[in-house]
């Protein structure tokens, strides 16, 4: 029987088969069966495609991160550029998982991530409460975190974005009752490449230095009490630093702040100061920077912290999503 095209449903009350025919004897093997109650079996290779949505947590949503145990030299202490991995769980505990980098030493006295304060039914611009992010910041400056989401800095089918196949974002909402304690606290996109310590502390200072990965654009407060945007392309050996002007954190209030790709590589970047986590109207900056990454380029998203002085403030990170389309095809 050749091919044949319906418009509109098909209707088959005792269920629905896919099958071979064996040229040599003329049996059937049956390869797909929906059954009348529902029932899907596959017989053979299953191509998928990954969701758009690749990370997507919440505070009050959502159930709790797992971090896993610290400890290099001892339990609990840590060198800076140690690495460590967190999982963290969606609404319908979905599973996503993060790759971390510690900035700076991390010792005995430092603060394991973890869920911080009074979590509420619902979440207002001022709660003080979320997935404490702070790390040693209580005993020394320039000590934070860079956390690769939905997989790991090399990217692969579950967190890499390919420039001229996928448009992504990545967005977050942090709150600290003390901005002045954290010189850098964001996100971004980055080309794939093996963790380097010392591309944070380059974001903290928000000033056009070499800022190691060779393409980037990152997004947040950094500078002290600044919104900024840092960007590199091919390594070019001097970031570019944009001051965003009046756009500004404020103590005590929720910021969240959203990066998009679009599919030819163009980056925008968005804003909203004191509204619900993961709501509000989102605004471009008063000033902002165009960047645009090279076709074919791969890059993950992460999360960057670092502290300014040795205070006892958190920091809390109290949503985040991240997105990729189309997705990435893959069997099983």
């Amino acid at each position: 029987m050749a091919n044949t095209t319906f418009k509109g449903t098909v209707r088959a009350e005792s269920g629905l088969k896919v099958s071979a025919q064996t040229a040599a004897t003329g049996a059937y093997t049956d390869k797909f069966t929906i059954d009348s109650s529902g029932n899907v079996v596959v017989k053979g290779t299953l191509t998928r495609l990954t969701p758009a949505t690749i990370f997507n947590y919440n505070y009050i949503t959502c159930a709790a991160p797992i971090v896993t145990n610290f400890g290099n030299s001892a339990d609990g202490v840590m060198a800076t550029e140690d690495k460590f991995g967190m999982l963290f769980f969606g609404p319908n505990n979905e599973m996503y998982p993060a790759t971390a980098l510690s900035i700076g030493a991390y010792t005995a006295a430092g603060k394991t991530p973890q869920l911080d304060g009074t979590v509420p039914a619902t979440d207002t611009a001022t709660t003080q409460a979320g997935f404490d992010i702070q790390m040693d910041t209580e005993s020394a400056a320039a000590t934070g975190l860079e956390i690769i989401l939905a997989g790991g800095p090399l990217g692969g089918n579950a967190n890499g974005i390919t420039v001229g196949t996928h448009s992504a974002t990545i967005e977050a909402t942090f709150n600290t009752p003390d901005w002045t304690d954290f010189d850098g606290c964001g996100i971004g996109f980055r080309k794939v490449e093996d963790f380097n310590d010392g591309h944070v502390p380059i974001l903290d200072g928000a000033a056009a230095a070499d800022a190691i990965y060779t393409d980037f654009a990152a997004f947040g407060a950094m500078g002290d009490t600044n919104l900024e945007i840092m960007t590199d392309l091919n390594n070019s050996g001097t970031s570019t630093s944009t001051d965003c002007g009046a756009s500004v954190p404020v103590d005590g209030q929720n910021l969240r702040v959203k990066i998009t790709l679009s599919s030819a590589g163009v980056v925008t970047y968005s804003f909203v100061v004191n509204a619900v986590a993961g709501a509000g109207t989102l605004a471009a900056p008063a000033t902002t920077a165009a960047f645009t990454f090279d076709d074919g380029d791969v890059v993950v998203p992460y999360i960057f912290t670092s502290s300014d002085t040795a205070a006892a403030d958190v920091l809390w990170l109290k949503d985040c999503t991240v997105t990729r389309s189309p997705g990435v095809s893959y069997t099983n």
